[in-house]
């Protein structure tokens, strides 16, 4: 066995252990292969001794209320992401799913009220640059996958009394559900009490809210359906 196949084959048998299931792009060189291996080790060997278990921990990652996480066989967490996890429920990664660079989880957005928590299903990803605020709690399905810059916001103010301040007003939780096998585009936004149910698309930059039924294309601000899938 030459080199180049030998490097291969251990990235194969590496990935296929965490669950996942690719083949490799013949143009990346042994050399490329071999340096994302042994940065993935780095991370590997970095969650086995800090989370006990298999999963990818990524530089400068900061986990809040450890405790209340559960992270799947071959969960990933990007660099510099934080996860707090100060929720009435176990925040949890399902397995072979990944959180991407410089995220936040968020669930309790001050002491005066503790939230309701985060779900995320198996073999579901999430692109660099999010923000997930759980205080109403986020529950998304196996198989979904999102572009960079995805918002969800499972909570809002009160604003109708013209007389006290939008601050003094308080919040108003609602839960956000995003089903299996979704496609959010990039720079979506997801509103408080929405369900986007399976095998649903979301366009990019998108501003969802509502009740929508499955198998359709949603875009716009605000989104509404644009196609159906047969």
């Amino acid at each position: 066995m030459n080199g180049d196949l030998l490097v291969r084959t251990i990235a194969l048998v590496l990935i296929r252990k965490t669950g996942r299931d690719v083949k490799l792009d013949p143009n990346l060189s042994s050399l490329q292969i071999a340096a994302e291996v042994s940065r993935r080790s780095v991370a590997m060997f970095r969650g086995m001794v800090t989370l006990c278990g298999p999963v990818f921990r990524g530089r400068g990652v900061r986990l809040r209320a450890r405790r209340n996480l559960s992270f799947g066989r071959g969960a990933s967490i990007g660099d510099f992401t934080v996860i707090d996890a100060r929720a009435s429920r176990p925040v949890e990664i399902g397995s072979a799913s990944k959180l991407g660079r410089y995220g936040l989880v968020t669930t309790t957005s001050s002491l005066a009220l503790v939230g309701v928590g985060f779900k995320m299903g198996e073999r579901s990803g999430i692109g660099d640059f999010f923000h997930i605020g759980c205080s109403g709690g986020v529950d998304i399905g196996d198989d979904v996958i999102a572009g960079p810059f995805l918002t969800v916001h499972s909570q809002e103010h009160r604003y109708s009394d013209v007389s006290t301040k939008i601050r003094a007003q308080g919040t108003v939780e609602s839960s956000v559900t995003v089903m299996d096998d979704c496609w959010l585009g990039s720079r979506v936004t997801i509103l408080a009490g929405t369900t986007i149910r399976g095998h649903t698309v979301v366009a990019s930059g998108s501003v969802v809210k509502g009740d929508f039924p499955p198998n359709v294309v949603l875009g716009g601000v605000p989104a509404r359906i644009l196609k159906t899938l047969d």
